[in-house]
């Protein structure tokens, strides 16, 4: 079982929330960011992996844009990271070796919900791309429930939860929810008066139940670099190579 957490410009307090689930769980986490935070700057290493979460919205929709610079720029804040996911999953061959470029190792921009047996796989130039599988605003977007994610978790591949700080912090578990508060995510008061604390388990119930069903039956957390070069290694690759 694997944690990944994408940012999303959260409001300090709603990070530091989500950083101490995880670390009162002593489980492992990919964080990836989408700006300057000192909560993730002062972050546990032991713990917790940073990748990027670039966003190029911008530049899909006419607006304008560098995504050099938008990489360049997540990249000088977080210089250890190797990890990328895009916001909105925006992806495409010449990212891919933009990303290479970068001194990126591993892309997570492949989602496929639900599916069993999933692994990660190699790009042409060696880059590792790892699927995930299940994804919290598409859980309740679908109107599932969150007594159950729907994910074998005896499954022999890999099971990759990804998460939002603030609808962990909302424990969100309908999209109207987050529709109340998405024009106020900075006013952490605000916030609080809009958390789900009823009967229906949101989001941050199924990630307390899956981090405790981890500690209790004792299933590893990695970060999502171990998964990557362990698939390199495995394919005999150890160099990444440019391909233009």
């Amino acid at each position: 079982m694997l944690f990944t957490v994408d940012i999303d410009w959260a409001a300090e307090a709603v990070i530091a929330d989500t950083i101490e689930l995880f670390s009162t769980y002593g489980a492992h986490c990919t964080l990836f960011s989408t700006h300057k935070s000192n909560e993730l700057l002062g972050i546990d290493r032991s713990l917790f992996e940073i990748g990027i979460h670039p966003n190029f919205n911008a530049l899909l929709q006419g607006k304008g844009g560098d995504p050099d610079l938008i990489i360049d720029t997540l990249k000088s804040i977080h210089p250890e990271a190797v990890g990328v996911r895009s916001h909105s999953l925006t992806q495409n061959g010449w990212l891919l070796n933009k990303f290479l470029e970068k001194g990126f190792e591993y892309e997570v921009n492949h989602f496929l919900p639900y599916h069993h047996g999933i692994k990660p796989f190699l790009y042409y130039n060696g880059m590792v791309r790892i699927p995930f599988n299940w994804e919290d605003d598409y859980h309740f977007a679908h109107g599932f429930s969150f007594n159950d994610s729907l994910i074998n978790l005896a499954d022999e591949g890999l099971s990759i939860f990804n998460f939002h700080p603030i609808h962990i912090y909302l424990n969100t578990e309908h999209n109207a929810r987050y529709e109340s508060v998405k024009h106020r995510l900075h006013d952490v008061r605000f916030l609080q008066s809009y958390r789900n604390e009823s009967k229906v388990p949101g989001t941050r119930d199924i990630l307390i139940s899956l981090l405790g069903h981890a500690r209790d039956v004792k299933s590893p957390t990695r970060k999502l670099r171990e998964v990557a070069r362990e698939a390199r290694e495995k394919a005999g690759i150890m160099e990444l190579k440019l391909v233009r």
